[in-house]
């Protein structure tokens, strides 16, 4: 056995699992790790951002353009507590995040004693934004620790992991062995629970295969569209999983979301008439499901890697907990080559569906229509699109068609602002090859726009469609709604100008007040390989543009 440092072993470990990227910051308690990444730099890709919270963005992103784990390197105390917002994002949309941490030295931690940076539980800080954290006691427990994280993030739900070291560790040397990747079993489907809910499905006439986040992380698009096409069945996708089934398959009718902030969606009551549903990796959250009063059949299957999910806002008819793509796998190895179609009249009332959604999209939302087919137009069809929670977001969410797994992301669990930027910088990381386009608003990109530092150093080149209404634009048309035009409050912004912001960067920056620019505008933005703000001013409001 090689001896190795406390911060060597880390590294060490990291390479043993295959990972090739790192985000993160240096700091006076992690110095050791970072001199061992130094000595890894063939190897071993870091980024260093600026803020925590923008690192654990980035790393998401990386995670969610990849299917990778995303792996962030902090610090003690304030570090550690920068990053939590990202871990949380990470906790509720289900991204598999680790979390490498220093502590203060093991004999100040929960002492009291106020050591630099001493937190009075920072373990504690992360049990509620993580599947899984510990303090590592020993260095020879590193290793096992991080095989751990890597086992879990293939055999449960995809969640974070957070590693804490205390600092007096990572410079001691002693004897370690280094464990290679393993793979675990894929957690496949009760083999009668499978069964039972493949002849509900056999049986079924008007069935729906509603598509989860699980399959957007962990893969299973190809399996599912080979079972819809096999079927005849109608495919939509949830809250966090678009562009996990192809928006321009015949079998899509898209996303579910409707009511308030989506627009009115026929799609939900639809559902509720068929007789089978088929739930594929997904919680069903309340917020965008049972929330906004989304229908589903009585008949349903459900299958997901955290049981505990199973049932909570729907009763489930089979419940299967399993990773959704082997569970696919196994009911084509059952069909085969049986003739299990529905039939031409299911396919015309998928297609008149997906009619009524479109013409009532025309009537509320036309404009909007519009602004998206020309940034769809101008984008090729691997162009991954990192969002944050605004108003163009949510137009995009259903005027926006995204044709690949991996390529639509946003912060779906937490729905926090300042996601986009360095999650757009993480996914530009992972898939180099791919255009990446953060669409945000004017208050969102504010939250972490110091990752522009990270772009200029780095070399990471995304471009930044900015809508700039100079306000929270969600927050002023919701208060305006609630209390009157006239009690307004805290909503309106002062900005800088952003286009010089950017050339302050080395970048460049271009403005847009119409959509006959629109499409045009981004095309170069893509076209010049730079990181390139388009910025498109809306003082009336997104619906005012056009």
């Amino acid at each position: 056995m090689p001896k190795l440092t406390g911060g060597q072993t880390v590294i060490e470990s990291l390479k043993a699992q295959g990972v090739d990227t790192v985000f993160g910051i240096i700091s006076i308690h992690n110095l050791d790790i970072f001199d061992s990444l130094f000595g890894s730099q063939d190897s071993l890709n870091f980024v260093g951002g600026r803020l925590e919270l923008g690192c654990g963005f980035m790393a998401d992103g990386y995670s969610r353009a990849t299917g990778k784990p995303g792996i962030l390197i902090t610090s003690t105390g304030p570090g550690a507590a920068d990053s939590v917002g990202a871990m949380g994002e990470a906790y509720f949309s289900g991204s598999p995040l680790l979390q490498i941490t220093t502590n203060v030295e093991q004999e100040f931690i929960g002492s009291g004693k106020l050591a630099t940076h001493e937190t009075k539980n920072q373990l504690g800080m992360f049990e509620a934004v993580t599947d899984w954290n510990t303090s590592i006691p020993q260095v020879e427990s590193i290793p096992d620790n991080i095989t751990e994280a890597f086992d879990r993030f293939q055999t449960r739900r995809p969640r974070p992991i957070e590693l804490e070291i205390p600092t007096d560790l990572l410079g001691v040397e002693v004897d370690v062995e280094i464990l290679n990747s393993r793979q675990p079993d894929v957690p496949k489907g009760d083999p009668a629970k499978v069964e039972q809910a493949l002849q509900m499905l056999l049986k079924a006439e008007r069935p729906v295969i509603f598509v989860g986040e699980e399959v957007q992380q962990l893969g299973g698009t190809q399996q599912i569209i080979e079972l819809a096409e096999k079927l005849g069945a109608a495919v939509v996708t949830g809250d966090g999983s678009k562009g996990a089934f192809p928006e321009d398959h015949p079998q899509s009718l898209g996303q579910t979301m409707g009511r308030r902030i989506w627009g009115e969606n026929p799609l939900q009551e639809w559902m509720g008439t068929c007789d089978l549903a088929i739930v594929l990796g997904s919680i069903l959250p309340h917020r965008s499901t049972s929330g906004i009063q989304m229908q589903l059949p009585k008949n349903l299957v459900h299958v997901l890697l955290d049981g505990d999910a199973i049932g909570k806002n729907y009763p489930t008819s089979v419940p299967i907990i399993a990773n959704s793509q082997a569970v696919v796998q196994q009911w084509l190895g059952a069909i085969g080559d049986q003739d299990v179609h529905k039939g031409k009249k299911f396919q015309d009332e998928i297609a008149s569906v997906r009619g009524e959604m479109r013409r009532k999209l025309e009537e509320t939302w036309g404009n909007e229509l519009k602004v998206f087919k020309a940034i769809r137009e101008a984008t090729p069809r691997n162009t991954i699109f990192s969002l944050d929670p605004t108003v163009p977001a949510s137009r995009a969410t259903r005027c926006l068609d995204i044709y690949e797994p991996r390529t639509y992301m946003h912060p779906h669990g937490w729905l926090g602002l300042g996601f986009a930027f360095p999650a757009a910088v993480g996914a530009k990381v992972g898939k180099p090859d791919n255009p990446v386009i953060c669409v945000t608003g004017d208050g969102g990109f504010q939250y972490n726009f110091q990752e522009l530092a990270t772009c200029a150093q780095y070399g990471i080149n995304p471009v930044v469609l900015m809508f700039n209404d100079n306000a929270w634009g969600v927050l002023k048309g919701f208060q305006g709604d609630r209390f009157g035009e006239n009690r307004r409050f805290a909503t309106n912004l002062v900005n800088p100008d952003f286009v010089k912001l950017f050339e302050s960067y080395g970048f460049e920056g271009s403005k847009v007040t119409d959509v006959s620019q629109l499409g045009k505008t981004l095309e170069n933005a893509i076209g010049s390989g730079k990181t390139h703000l388009v910025e498109v001013q809306i003082p009336d409001g997104f619906g005012e543009l056009t």
